[in-house]
């Protein structure tokens, strides 16, 4: 049997699900202070989500180090280039969580700006050296191409308003476009079921751009976001069963950061006086979020340790 270094293959499918960690340590800090809850659940959960991002983050660098071209061969199919770029989404959001610690925040936010770009210009790299069926559309391609609607989490605290709004619009035009041309290919024919589960992520910049214009405006940018969230949300409870047929695989941690989002921007609603909506948003929001983050992720890191992960999703190796 194959006893080498699991480093050497580190999966980029796990990024996806330590940025859902790093989105529900955001959330119950923010379910803590809505309901005058102790933020020490919220604090330890951010404390392991970030052990393990630095922990997957610097046993990907050691592979890349090992072997530069791995990363050209991850890149080469859609949950490689999602994964990757949930990399740098999850630094990114991660510096909310260290608003509170000064500086430190400002150089985490920086550095996961500059590394989402680098990693989307290879992404691009890596689509125009695909061969046709590899340049299709996918709901993958939001996390590189829509990434950056992050940044307003963290910058508009930090000062970076205009940035922020600059780079929220940006991501805006690209959703639009991603979203008309997803539309256009799932009324042609349907997702096979392991890639079912994909289909969540709209759900997550559902919700960062109605975060965002919560934050920097117009209000009705919230709101027409947040009732388009609500309904995108609704629809997946719906068909929660189709979506989830071919049971448990590696793309299931695509549920994971949109159900921290949904629970983050119902928090932001509850603060802006949306009532019972928002409260029960954020109340059953932040269970399910609970309760299925958690269970991917301990799939996720099981199949890890037992070096499934990396076998069942075709990652390359240093």
């Amino acid at each position: 049997m194959n006893r080498q270094p699991l480093w050497r293959s580190t999966p980029p499918a796990i990024f996806p699900v330590i940025l859902g960690l790093v989105g529900l340590a955001h959330a119950w800090r923010g379910i803590g202070a809505s309901f005058g809850l102790p933020s020490a659940f919220g604090d330890i959960l951010l404390g392991v989500a970030t052990a393990l991002l630095m922990f997957f983050s610097l046993s990907y660098l050691a592979k890349l180090i090992a072997r530069p071209g791995v990363l050209m061969d991850d890149l080469k199919s859609p949950p490689g280039r999602a994964g990757l770029s949930a990399i740098s989404m999850a630094f990114i959001v991660l510096s909310v969580g260290l608003l509170p610690y000064g500086e430190v925040a400002r150089y985490v936010w920086w550095f996961g700006v500059i590394l989402h770009v680098v990693i989307v210009t290879f992404v691009v790299k890596a689509i125009s050296k695909a061969p046709p069926e590899g340049r299709s559309v996918t709901p993958f391609q939001l996390l590189p191409f829509v990434g950056l609607s992050t940044t307003p989490l963290a910058g508009v605290s930090l000062g970076y308003v205009l940035l922020s709004q600059i780079l929220t619009y940006i991501s805006l035009a690209a959703f639009a476009v991603i979203l008309f041309q997803l539309a256009r290919k799932f009324l042609r024919t349907r997702p096979p079921e392991p890639l079912r589960p994909t289909y969540a992520i709209i759900l997550a910049p559902l919700s960062l751009f109605g975060m965002a214009f919560g934050q920097f405006g117009p209000e009705i940018g919230f709101t027409v976001f947040y009732i388009a969230v609500w309904a995108y949300g609704i629809a997946l409870l719906v068909f929660a069963k189709w979506l989830t047929k071919a049971g448990f695989t590696p793309m299931w941690g695509a549920l994971t950061f949109p159900a921290a989002t949904f629970t983050n921007i119902n928090i932001m609603a509850m603060a802006k006086g949306y009532g019972l909506v928002a409260t029960t948003g954020t109340i059953a929001g932040g269970l399910i979020a609970t309760v299925l983050i958690f269970f991917i992720a301990y799939k996720a890191l099981k199949m890890w340790m037992g070096r499934k992960l990396s076998q069942k999703t075709g990652a390359a190796v240093a």
